[in-house]
This record gives structure tokens, sequence and C-alpha cells, in this order.
């Protein structure tokens, strides 16, 4: 066991397992609507910085639901078994 992992490969793991997720939630969701259940979006919306020279204007949304918050799981598991 290697005491001292990388910390980007669990946040390569944690992103993919939550894009698998919502990949899987997705192409199921008619078929099984528990897969797309969840409270939607959640994140930053529309913040907006002035400075004078630059504007800048972000949004950050993350839609959340079981099958990526399975994926999430699933990643975190993998990344404890390495």
């Amino acid at each position: 066991m290697n005491r001292y992992r990388n910390p980007w490969i669990l946040v390569l793991l944690i992103i993919t397992g939550v894009v698998l997720g919502s990949l899987i939630s997705s192409t199921l969701g008619n078929t099984l609507p528990i897969l797309s259940y969840g409270p939607g979006s959640l994140g930053l919306n529309d913040l907006e910085v002035n400075l004078g020279v630059i504007y800048f204007n972000l949004t950050l949304l993350v839609n959340i639901n079981i099958s990526s918050l399975i994926g999430l799981l699933l990643a975190v598991l993998i990344f404890n078994k390495m």
C-alpha cells in the first residue's frame, strides 16, 4: 500500500465517477426513474465581478442525482482500494 497517494488521482476519479453516473442517469433515466431523482442543479449562478477593465461572469452548476452520487461513492471506494 502506498501511504502517500496523489490527491489529484482522487480528484480525477471523483470527476470521472460523477460524469459516468450522470451519463448513466441520462441514458437509463426513462427506464429507471429513481436514477434521475435528486435536488437538481446546485452551485453558483451568475457570479459577476466588474473590475473596470476586466469583467467576469461565472456560472458553475452541478446537477446532482442518485446515479452521480453512486458514481462518487464508487470512485472514493476505488481510491481507497488502490
